[in-house]
């Protein structure tokens, strides 16, 4: 785990800012962003299927009991050599243990390769993890910004991200498409708007 930390009188945001000056009003509101990063690929992606659909509360809670029982580490081997009602007993769903098995196997036939992930372009990364049941293109793009911090993704699939543009831009009626082509403006730091974005109305 590490941390990347954008400030908004940096580099970066002078350049966002030339590129778009309606972002001026984000920047206002937040000093700083701090990103937390996690290398861990395979935990990081099992935090991820856990956590669908529920609170942040109730996934911490299902989340520490499941290392908790691997007594902290966990290989695909042992997830796949665990019967899916033990599993069932840390509060998992049938339908949960499944997608975590099904992580495990693509990870042991190398379909999927967590090991060479930086050779990899965004879309290639999307296009491997989205073989795996249970993750689809956002759990896949947000694998791209939280465990390998990439800088330049922007997913329109995510409703607290749509929401803030629209209210960035003062316009409810903002379509998936053209919310997508105001964000073409912002490459190839799309990510860093995206964790602005999503921060910028905390305690509002």
């Amino acid at each position: 785990m590490h941390t990347i930390t954008y400030h908004r009188d940096s580099e970066i945001i002078k350049h966002l800012l030339n590129k778009d000056p309606m972002l001026h009003a984000l920047f206002m509101h937040k000093e700083s962003i701090t990103v937390r990063v996690s290398d861990r690929y395979f935990e990081s992606l099992i935090d991820t299927i856990i956590a669908q659909q529920l609170s942040g509360k109730v996934a911490t809670v299902i989340s520490k009991r499941f290392f908790d029982y691997f007594h902290g580490h966990v290989t695909p081997q042992d997830l796949l050599d665990t019967p899916d009602e033990q599993l069932r007993t840390l509060g998992l769903s049938f339908q949960k243990i499944k997608y975590l098995k099904s992580l495990a196997d693509c990870i042991i036939t190398k379909k999927v390769d967590l090991e060479n992930l930086n050779h990899l372009t965004d879309q290639e990364v999307i296009d491997m993890l989205i073989q795996i049941k249970g993750i689809g293109v956002w759990t896949a793009q947000m694998f791209l910004m939280f465990s390998l911090g990439r800088e330049d993704v922007f997913s329109v699939g995510d409703l607290g991200l749509r929401n803030a543009v629209k209210k960035l831009y003062n316009d409810p009626d903002l379509s998936h498409q053209a919310i997508e082509k105001i964000a073409e403006k912002w490459s190839p730091y799309r990510s860093v708007v995206s964790h602005f974005l999503w921060h910028a109305w905390d305690g509002e």
